[in-house]
């Protein structure tokens, strides 16, 4: 059978000679004539119905390959995003941080610092909106600001599946952000997760907001920027966002 379909041009090779040498040698107005005609031209036909079912079937399976083929590069890619997060988490601190936490220890640094209990806060209720969270259409975030590690928190994003958009070359990157704006079509809950997210790395967020104006660039984006109006606002709390039922 799989050697069929290469046949079946020669097939109708060879029936369409056979067709001309009938109609060439017999007698058009013959009974044999007619008869031989008609067979061949029958077997043609036949050939060409059969060869036209076998390619629809074909390209049908080529079809379902290369839907079951992407299926696994999304799996992978994905997969492969988390692997690469749990190795960046599970990386040891380099000497220098190392020295950093000791001298911040020295300084009277406790565990129960508000910072570090509001890092930690956030990460469980992002822990906690992962598990109801099935990622759907694509999402585009800008602005990671350099007071955090871009590599973690772009992985984190994109475990969300937020494509992270990097700084134009005239465009210089922020040393810290306090409110993210997000476009009309985000899901709620894609917005929560994208706040905790850089919450857990520390970023001080004053404010998850609507863009001011829908353009079709920003319908599916998040833009984290820094805006004094917002500096004296209190902190946006990781309980609240996670209980939010919207932001305006």
């Amino acid at each position: 059978m799989s050697t069929l379909p290469y046949l079946l041009p020669w097939i109708m090779l060879l029936t369409a000679a056979g067709l001309a040498v009938a109609v060439k040698m017999l007698p058009l107005k013959s009974i044999p004539g007619i008869a031989v005609i008609s067979v061949l031209s029958l077997i043609m036909l036949a050939v060409a119905i059969y060869a036209n079912v076998v390619s629809s079937q074909q390209f049908a399976m080529v079809e379902e390959k290369n839907a079951a083929l992407a299926e696994i590069e999304d799996w992978k890619y994905s997969h492969l995003d988390e692997l690469t997060l749990i190795l960046a988490q599970l990386k040891p601190p380099s000497d220098e941080e190392q020295a950093l936490l000791k001298e911040l220890i020295s300084y009277g640094w406790l565990r129960q610092n508000p910072a570090i209990t509001h890092a930690q806060q956030s990460h469980q209720a992002r822990q906690r909106l992962m598990e109801q969270y099935q990622p759907s259409k694509p999402m585009l975030i800008k602005g990671i600001p350099t007071s955090v590690d871009g590599n973690i928190v772009n992985l984190a994003l994109r475990e969300i599946g937020y494509l992270v958009l990097p700084y134009r070359e005239d465009e210089t990157p922020e040393a810290d952000v306090n409110i993210i704006y997000f476009g009309r079509d985000m899901e709620l809950i894609e917005v929560k997760l994208a706040a905790l997210t850089l919450m857990q790395a520390g970023v001080d967020l004053k404010a998850i907001k609507p863009f001011p104006k829908a353009t079709q660039g920003n319908i599916r984006a998040v833009k984290i920027e820094w805006n004094k109006y917002y500096e004296g606002r209190k902190s946006v709390l990781p309980d609240e966002v996670e209980a939010a039922k919207a932001f305006n």
